[in-house]
């Protein structure tokens, strides 16, 4: 009973401390907000300026995007079509970064771009199952913008920490409430595949057959925070460990125009950091002279200091969350061989895990990073037509 109550204490203590430290570092994350496109120059501020004319939130909070007719790639569809040609979608994995799909999807059903078919990995997996399912895009809006901060962390249900932090059932029930409920692949008005994760063998499983939510639930588990799924035989996990944009997964699907969505914020080029014995010296000279001046300090500050300390730096879901995502980052470029289009959400660098609060910035982001792919699409479209005489 003693050995219980002391697991006991000690998971609630991870849980307050994880919690602490997120409202912490979300404070002050809230204020150092960046919008930066991940995959260009041209910042948030800079789209907004130029599709100020094509994207509007509407009294009753709803996104409208207004194109103009576009007779070349109407008939490009059109001739697509007749070819047999089939648009396949591939939603990546990034947390609350994957609202950003509602934006693409939106703005492809603007143009009357047809998906076909659609593979999910992690959040991707969740978008993509409600479109799939035949949730409306204003289903898909209304959902997004009603998933806030603190309903999520309501939804955090803490279970003994034997192989995960959070049993995850608050959130299946939520996915149930939306749409998802007793539905299964062959309910889907669409073909779709949900990624996961073989937590053994590291294999990439790909679920297109029983039910949506087992399937969903797997490949939305990150390691360490949310238990595995136990999917017939196998214990399964996020997607993105293997596979974090699925173009491949939609390409066996039978889609042969491939349109991705990275949502990957970490540059897998960035230059090694090199420690050297010039760059120690420096640091002791600094943390020596630190040392003489928190000396005339008093007793209370340096405790004051202490705890604001141990506080900096990300809280444990960003730890997790971030090492995946630069594990992620070295692999998507992999994961992405073969892809026709490639639509990367502007403003989705500095979006945390949790950050769902960001809904509108990350909805406007996904519309405006697809609206600038639009020519890149009507390319693709005369290449495959091309390939087809």
């Amino acid at each position: 009973m003693s050995k219980y109550f002391l697991k006991m204490i000690l998971v609630f203590t991870i849980l307050f401390y994880l919690l602490s430290a997120f409202f912490f570092v979300h404070a002050y994350a809230i204020d150092n907000k960046k919008t930066e496109n991940t995959a260009s120059d041209l910042t948030y501020a800079d789209m907004e300026a130029q599709f100020a004319n094509n994207v509007f939130i509407t009294k009753d909070n709803e996104f409208k995007v207004i194109v103009e007719k576009d007779i070349e790639l109407e008939n490009l569809i059109a001739d697509c079509k007749k070819q047999g040609l089939r648009f396949g979608l591939a939603l990546g994995g990034g947390s609350a970064r994957g609202l950003a799909h509602v934006g693409v999807i939106l703005t492809l059903e603007a143009y009357h771009i047809p998906i076909d078919i659609i593979a999910g990995t992690s959040i991707g997996s969740v978008i993509g199952s409600l479109y799939a399912s035949g949730a409306t895009i204003q289903e898909l809006e209304e959902t997004a913008l009603s998933i806030k901060k603190s309903k999520t962390l309501f939804m955090i249900d803490p279970t003994f920490p034997h192989s995960g932090l959070i049993s995850g059932d608050r959130i299946e029930k939520m996915l149930n409430k939306f749409a998802l409920k007793d539905k299964t692949f062959d309910d889907l008005d669409i073909p779709f595949a949900a990624v996961a994760t073989e937590i053994e063998n590291g294999a990439e499983v790909v679920i297109t057959h029983g039910k949506l939510i087992d399937a969903v639930r797997a490949s939305i588990s990150i390691p360490g925070i949310f238990t595995p799924v136990k999917y017939q035989d196998y214990y399964l996990v996020d997607g993105g460990l293997v596979n974090p944009v699925p173009a491949n997964v939609v390409q066996a699907m039978g889609a042969d125009i491939i349109i991705a969505v990275n949502l990957s914020k970490i540059n897998p080029f960035v230059p090694a950091i090199k420690f050297d014995k010039d760059n120690v010296l420096s640091g002791e000279l600094e943390k020596s002279t630190d040392t003489k001046e928190t000396e005339k300090t008093s007793l209370f500050k340096k405790h004051i200091a202490k705890v604001k300390s141990s506080f900096e730096g990300p809280n444990l879901f960003e730890v997790i969350n971030q090492a995946i995502d630069i594990m992620e980052a070295n692999i998507t470029e992999h994961a992405l061989e073969g892809t026709d289009i490639v639509i990367v959400p502007f403003g989705i660098k500095d979006i945390k895990t949790l950050d769902f609060d960001e809904a509108e910035l990350l909805i406007k982001g996904g519309i405006m990073a697809t609206l600038v792919n639009i020519p890149r699409i009507k390319e693709v479209l005369k290449e495959k037509l091309k390939e087809k005489e």
